[in-house]
Protein backbone atom coordinates (compact mmCIF):
# COMPACT_ATOMS: atom_id res chain seq x y z
CA UNK A 1 0.00 0.00 0.00
CA UNK A 2 2.43 2.50 0.80
CA UNK A 3 6.18 2.16 -0.53
CA UNK A 4 8.59 2.25 1.61
CA UNK A 5 11.50 2.18 -0.31
CA UNK A 6 13.48 5.17 -1.49
CA UNK A 7 12.15 6.44 -5.31
CA UNK A 8 16.02 6.81 -6.10
CA UNK A 9 17.10 2.67 -5.23
CA UNK A 10 13.35 1.15 -5.59
CA UNK A 11 13.88 -2.25 -6.80
CA UNK A 12 11.57 -3.20 -9.68
CA UNK A 13 11.19 -6.53 -8.70
CA UNK A 14 9.69 -5.33 -4.91
CA UNK A 15 7.64 -3.60 -6.64
CA UNK A 16 6.36 -6.03 -9.26
CA UNK A 17 5.48 -7.75 -6.00
CA UNK A 18 3.78 -5.55 -4.48
CA UNK A 19 1.50 -4.73 -7.56
CA UNK A 20 0.76 -8.41 -7.63
CA UNK A 21 -0.19 -8.57 -4.80
CA UNK A 22 -2.73 -6.09 -4.41
CA UNK A 23 -4.61 -7.85 -7.66
CA UNK A 24 -4.64 -10.96 -5.25
CA UNK A 25 -5.94 -8.85 -2.58
CA UNK A 26 -8.57 -7.79 -4.99
CA UNK A 27 -9.44 -11.03 -6.21
CA UNK A 28 -9.66 -12.35 -2.59
CA UNK A 29 -12.24 -9.80 -1.94
CA UNK A 30 -14.40 -10.49 -5.25
CA UNK A 31 -14.07 -14.77 -4.52
CA UNK A 32 -15.54 -13.84 -0.76
CA UNK A 33 -18.17 -11.63 -2.01
CA UNK A 34 -19.17 -13.71 -5.19
CA UNK A 35 -19.57 -17.22 -3.86
CA UNK A 36 -19.86 -16.34 -0.24
CA UNK A 37 -16.92 -18.54 0.82
CA UNK A 38 -16.75 -16.61 4.17
CA UNK A 39 -20.57 -16.93 4.83
CA UNK A 40 -22.94 -20.05 5.68
CA UNK A 41 -24.15 -19.77 2.54
CA UNK A 42 -21.20 -21.03 1.03
CA UNK A 43 -22.43 -23.55 -1.61
CA UNK A 44 -19.11 -26.51 -1.35
CA UNK A 45 -19.15 -28.50 -4.72
CA UNK A 46 -16.54 -31.22 -5.16
CA UNK A 47 -14.81 -30.35 -8.38
CA UNK A 48 -11.58 -28.84 -9.81
CA UNK A 49 -13.59 -25.30 -10.70
CA UNK A 50 -14.14 -25.24 -6.30
CA UNK A 51 -10.90 -26.15 -6.16
CA UNK A 52 -9.08 -23.45 -7.82
CA UNK A 53 -11.37 -21.35 -6.44
CA UNK A 54 -10.11 -21.63 -3.22
CA UNK A 55 -6.54 -21.57 -4.05
CA UNK A 56 -6.74 -18.08 -5.50
CA UNK A 57 -9.21 -16.94 -2.69
CA UNK A 58 -6.46 -18.77 -0.17
CA UNK A 59 -3.42 -16.57 -2.02
CA UNK A 60 -5.33 -13.72 -1.79
CA UNK A 61 -4.67 -13.61 1.92
CA UNK A 62 -1.08 -13.12 1.38
CA UNK A 63 -1.16 -9.38 0.28
CA UNK A 64 -1.82 -7.70 3.06
CA UNK A 65 1.34 -9.25 4.69
CA UNK A 66 3.61 -9.12 1.68
CA UNK A 67 2.54 -5.53 1.60
CA UNK A 68 3.60 -5.49 5.61
CA UNK A 69 6.36 -7.35 5.87
CA UNK A 70 8.30 -5.06 3.29
CA UNK A 71 7.50 -2.27 5.55
CA UNK A 72 9.68 -3.89 8.02
CA UNK A 73 12.05 -5.52 5.67
CA UNK A 74 12.78 -2.02 4.66
CA UNK A 75 11.89 0.19 7.69
CA UNK A 76 9.76 2.95 8.56
CA UNK A 77 10.63 5.91 9.10
CA UNK A 78 8.70 8.83 10.32
CA UNK A 79 8.28 12.01 8.56
CA UNK A 80 5.90 14.59 9.56
CA UNK A 81 5.61 15.58 5.79
CA UNK A 82 5.05 11.73 4.64
CA UNK A 83 2.41 11.56 7.32
CA UNK A 84 0.61 14.54 6.13
CA UNK A 85 0.83 13.67 2.76
CA UNK A 86 -0.68 9.97 3.64
CA UNK A 87 -3.79 11.57 5.02
CA UNK A 88 -4.48 13.65 2.43
CA UNK A 89 -4.31 10.36 0.06
CA UNK A 90 -6.32 8.46 2.51
CA UNK A 91 -8.90 11.61 2.48
CA UNK A 92 -8.06 12.07 -1.34
CA UNK A 93 -9.11 8.65 -2.51
CA UNK A 94 -11.56 8.12 0.19
CA UNK A 95 -14.14 11.07 0.92
CA UNK A 96 -13.61 13.06 -2.48
CA UNK A 97 -14.03 10.02 -4.42
CA UNK A 98 -17.56 9.38 -2.64
CA UNK A 99 -18.24 12.99 -3.52
CA UNK A 100 -17.63 11.97 -7.11
CA UNK A 101 -20.10 9.13 -6.95
CA UNK A 102 -22.25 10.60 -5.31
CA UNK A 103 -22.47 13.51 -8.20
CA UNK A 104 -22.68 11.30 -10.63
CA UNK A 105 -25.47 8.23 -9.29
CA UNK A 106 -26.50 9.61 -5.69
CA UNK A 107 -29.16 6.59 -5.89
CA UNK A 108 -26.63 4.35 -6.03
CA UNK A 109 -25.17 4.87 -2.25
CA UNK A 110 -25.81 8.45 -1.26
CA UNK A 111 -27.54 9.21 1.80
CA UNK A 112 -26.36 11.17 5.08
CA UNK A 113 -25.09 7.93 6.90
CA UNK A 114 -22.70 6.99 4.34
CA UNK A 115 -21.51 10.94 3.76
CA UNK A 116 -20.51 10.64 7.59
CA UNK A 117 -18.93 7.36 7.13
CA UNK A 118 -16.97 9.02 4.57
CA UNK A 119 -16.00 11.33 6.58
CA UNK A 120 -14.42 9.43 9.18
CA UNK A 121 -13.01 6.77 6.60
CA UNK A 122 -10.32 6.37 8.17
CA UNK A 123 -11.87 4.59 11.23
CA UNK A 124 -13.07 1.94 8.52
CA UNK A 125 -10.05 0.96 7.43
CA UNK A 126 -8.85 -1.53 9.58
CA UNK A 127 -5.17 -1.81 7.72
CA UNK A 128 -4.78 2.27 7.72
CA UNK A 129 -5.32 3.24 10.95
CA UNK A 130 -3.51 0.50 12.44
CA UNK A 131 -0.60 1.06 9.98
CA UNK A 132 -0.74 4.83 10.86
CA UNK A 133 -0.49 4.22 14.26
CA UNK A 134 2.62 2.41 13.52
CA UNK A 135 3.97 4.78 11.42
CA UNK A 136 3.38 7.52 14.42
CA UNK A 137 5.66 4.99 16.33
CA UNK A 138 7.92 3.88 13.83
CA UNK A 139 10.82 5.93 15.30
CA UNK A 140 10.80 4.25 19.26
CA UNK A 141 9.78 0.85 17.46
CA UNK A 142 12.92 0.80 15.33
CA UNK A 143 15.03 2.39 18.19
CA UNK A 144 14.06 -0.71 20.68
CA UNK A 145 14.42 -3.22 17.90
CA UNK A 146 18.14 -2.25 16.52
CA UNK A 147 19.34 -2.43 20.30
CA UNK A 148 17.98 -6.28 20.88
CA UNK A 149 21.27 -8.46 19.84
CA UNK A 150 20.17 -11.95 18.31
CA UNK A 151 19.29 -13.50 21.30
CA UNK A 152 16.77 -10.45 22.59
CA UNK A 153 15.76 -10.34 19.18
CA UNK A 154 14.83 -13.94 18.86
CA UNK A 155 13.17 -14.73 22.46
CA UNK A 156 11.31 -11.67 21.23
CA UNK A 157 9.96 -13.20 18.03
CA UNK A 158 9.16 -16.26 20.08
CA UNK A 159 7.09 -14.82 22.27
CA UNK A 160 4.79 -12.60 19.41
CA UNK A 161 4.79 -16.05 17.25
CA UNK A 162 3.33 -18.01 20.53
CA UNK A 163 0.61 -15.16 21.10
CA UNK A 164 -0.11 -15.53 17.25
CA UNK A 165 -0.31 -19.47 17.16
CA UNK A 166 -2.86 -19.11 19.81
CA UNK A 167 -4.90 -16.81 18.38
CA UNK A 168 -4.71 -18.88 15.09
CA UNK A 169 -5.66 -21.75 16.76
CA UNK A 170 -8.67 -20.00 18.75
CA UNK A 171 -9.68 -18.24 15.09
CA UNK A 172 -9.85 -14.88 16.78
CA UNK A 173 -10.03 -12.13 14.27
CA UNK A 174 -6.28 -10.98 12.94
CA UNK A 175 -8.04 -7.58 11.66
CA UNK A 176 -5.89 -5.41 13.84
CA UNK A 177 -2.74 -3.49 15.06
CA UNK A 178 -1.14 -6.35 16.45
CA UNK A 179 -1.43 -8.38 13.36
CA UNK A 180 0.70 -5.65 11.45
CA UNK A 181 3.29 -4.93 13.84
CA UNK A 182 4.03 -9.05 14.43
CA UNK A 183 4.67 -9.01 10.58
CA UNK A 184 6.95 -5.38 10.53
CA UNK A 185 9.02 -6.94 13.78
CA UNK A 186 9.37 -10.19 11.95
CA UNK A 187 10.57 -8.30 8.77
CA UNK A 188 12.59 -6.41 11.07
CA UNK A 189 14.83 -9.69 12.56
CA UNK A 190 15.00 -11.37 9.01
CA UNK A 191 16.77 -8.42 7.12
CA UNK A 192 18.81 -8.05 10.22
CA UNK A 193 20.31 -11.37 11.35
CA UNK A 194 19.26 -14.16 8.45
CA UNK A 195 22.86 -14.53 6.75
CA UNK A 196 23.09 -13.43 3.10
CA UNK A 197 24.01 -17.44 2.27
CA UNK A 198 20.46 -18.09 3.54
CA UNK A 199 18.60 -15.02 1.71
CA UNK A 200 20.18 -16.23 -1.50
CA UNK A 201 19.16 -19.82 -1.17
CA UNK A 202 15.36 -17.95 -0.61
CA UNK A 203 14.01 -18.56 -4.06
CA UNK A 204 14.59 -22.47 -3.72
CA UNK A 205 11.98 -22.06 -0.53
CA UNK A 206 8.99 -20.32 -2.38
CA UNK A 207 7.29 -23.51 -3.82
CA UNK A 208 7.89 -25.93 -0.78
CA UNK A 209 6.28 -22.70 1.60
CA UNK A 210 3.72 -22.37 -1.08
CA UNK A 211 2.81 -26.12 -0.60
CA UNK A 212 2.33 -26.05 3.03
CA UNK A 213 0.23 -22.77 2.50
CA UNK A 214 -2.18 -24.39 0.49
CA UNK A 215 -1.54 -27.76 1.94
CA UNK A 216 -4.85 -27.32 4.09
CA UNK A 217 -6.88 -25.86 0.80
CA UNK A 218 -6.66 -29.22 -0.99
CA UNK A 219 -7.13 -31.68 2.21
CA UNK A 220 -10.39 -29.75 2.89
CA UNK A 221 -11.60 -29.88 -0.44
CA UNK A 222 -10.91 -33.54 -0.61
CA UNK A 223 -12.37 -34.10 2.56
CA UNK A 224 -15.91 -32.13 1.37
CA UNK A 225 -15.36 -29.86 4.64
CA UNK A 226 -13.55 -26.70 3.50
CA UNK A 227 -16.09 -24.73 5.50
CA UNK A 228 -13.88 -26.10 8.91
CA UNK A 229 -10.38 -25.57 7.37
CA UNK A 230 -11.28 -22.23 5.99
CA UNK A 231 -10.57 -20.10 9.10
CA UNK A 232 -7.63 -21.63 9.98
CA UNK A 233 -6.48 -20.89 6.21
CA UNK A 234 -7.51 -17.43 5.76
CA UNK A 235 -5.97 -15.92 9.01
CA UNK A 236 -2.94 -13.51 8.95
CA UNK A 237 -2.40 -15.31 11.89
CA UNK A 238 -1.31 -18.41 9.82
CA UNK A 239 2.48 -19.28 10.44
CA UNK A 240 1.91 -20.44 7.05
CA UNK A 241 1.63 -17.78 5.49
CA UNK A 242 4.49 -15.47 7.26
CA UNK A 243 7.13 -18.64 5.84
CA UNK A 244 5.70 -18.21 2.12
CA UNK A 245 5.80 -14.09 2.40
CA UNK A 246 9.59 -14.39 3.51
CA UNK A 247 10.48 -16.57 0.68
CA UNK A 248 8.92 -14.01 -1.55
CA UNK A 249 9.80 -11.04 -0.85
CA UNK A 250 13.71 -11.87 0.51
CA UNK A 251 14.05 -13.48 -3.26
CA UNK A 252 12.48 -10.43 -5.00
CA UNK A 253 15.43 -8.34 -3.35
CA UNK A 254 17.60 -10.37 -4.97
CA UNK A 255 16.50 -9.98 -8.58
CA UNK A 256 17.19 -6.42 -8.87
CA UNK A 257 16.22 -4.89 -11.54
CA UNK A 258 14.84 -1.08 -12.30
CA UNK A 259 11.43 -0.22 -14.40
CA UNK A 260 10.19 3.37 -14.47
CA UNK A 261 6.30 1.87 -15.81
CA UNK A 262 6.53 -0.47 -12.98
CA UNK A 263 7.52 1.49 -10.02
CA UNK A 264 5.32 4.36 -11.27
CA UNK A 265 2.36 1.83 -10.96
CA UNK A 266 3.57 1.09 -7.86
CA UNK A 267 2.93 4.46 -6.41
CA UNK A 268 -0.65 4.16 -7.12
CA UNK A 269 -0.94 0.94 -4.49
CA UNK A 270 -2.31 2.63 -2.07
CA UNK A 271 -5.24 4.41 -3.97
CA UNK A 272 -6.28 0.84 -5.53
CA UNK A 273 -6.44 -0.75 -1.95
CA UNK A 274 -8.57 1.99 -0.67
CA UNK A 275 -10.95 2.27 -3.16
CA UNK A 276 -11.70 -1.16 -3.18
CA UNK A 277 -12.40 -1.47 0.40
CA UNK A 278 -14.12 1.57 1.01
CA UNK A 279 -17.67 1.11 1.93
CA UNK A 280 -19.86 2.22 -0.86
CA UNK A 281 -17.61 0.15 -3.47
CA UNK A 282 -19.54 -3.11 -3.35
CA UNK A 283 -23.02 -0.99 -3.84
CA UNK A 284 -21.04 0.78 -6.72
CA UNK A 285 -19.67 -2.44 -9.12
CA UNK A 286 -22.38 -4.71 -7.56
CA UNK A 287 -25.00 -3.23 -10.33
CA UNK A 288 -22.45 -3.90 -13.22
CA UNK A 289 -20.81 -6.71 -12.38
CA UNK A 290 -23.18 -10.26 -11.21
CA UNK A 291 -19.88 -11.77 -9.77
CA UNK A 292 -21.92 -14.67 -8.68
CA UNK A 293 -22.74 -15.79 -11.97
CA UNK A 294 -19.14 -15.85 -12.99
CA UNK A 295 -16.58 -18.35 -13.05
CA UNK A 296 -12.77 -18.15 -12.06
CA UNK A 297 -11.75 -16.66 -15.49
CA UNK A 298 -14.12 -13.79 -15.74
CA UNK A 299 -13.27 -12.65 -12.12
CA UNK A 300 -9.89 -12.50 -12.26
CA UNK A 301 -9.94 -10.61 -15.63
CA UNK A 302 -12.19 -8.10 -14.11
CA UNK A 303 -10.31 -7.43 -11.30
CA UNK A 304 -7.29 -6.81 -13.52
CA UNK A 305 -9.40 -4.51 -15.37
CA UNK A 306 -10.63 -2.44 -12.17
CA UNK A 307 -6.83 -2.63 -10.77
CA UNK A 308 -5.30 -1.20 -13.50
CA UNK A 309 -8.39 1.61 -13.85
CA UNK A 310 -7.34 2.53 -10.65
CA UNK A 311 -3.36 1.91 -10.63
CA UNK A 312 -3.65 4.71 -14.00
CA UNK A 313 -5.98 6.69 -12.23
CA UNK A 314 -4.15 6.77 -8.72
Amino acid sequence: MVSVLDKRFRNSSVELLRIASMIMIVIFHFCANAYQYSSGDFVYEHDGETLTKLLFHALGQTGVPIFMFISGYYGIRFKRNRLIDLIIQCFVYIFLFYLVVYTISPNAIGNSRTLILSIFFMSGQWFMHAYIVIYLFSDGINTMLDKLNFRMYTFLILIILYISVGLWIYKESALNMFTLLEIYVVGRYIKKFLPDKWKARMVYFILPSLFLFLLPVFYGWHLGNYSSIIPYVNKYYNPFILLFVICLVVSAEHFYFHNKCINYLASSILACYLIHTSFYFPALVTPYFHFEKYNLGWIIFLSLIICSRMFIGG
